[in-house]
């Protein structure tokens, strides 16, 4: 498995992005959000 599927404990990239959608403001959605923005790279806004 994946290092960073193992990390969110998800099964898929599709899980992951559900992850992401449904808890903008959980600890590790917000550490993925912080380094993706390293690279311009936009996964939603954590007051949706």
């Amino acid at each position: 498995m994946n290092k960073l599927l193992e990390y969110f404990e998800a099964e898929s990239y599709s899980e992951l992005l559900e992850l992401v959608e449904n808890k903008p403001n959980d600890e590790k959605v917000i550490e993925l959000r912080e380094l993706l923005s390293l690279f311009n790279i936009e996964v939603g806004d954590s007051n949706e």
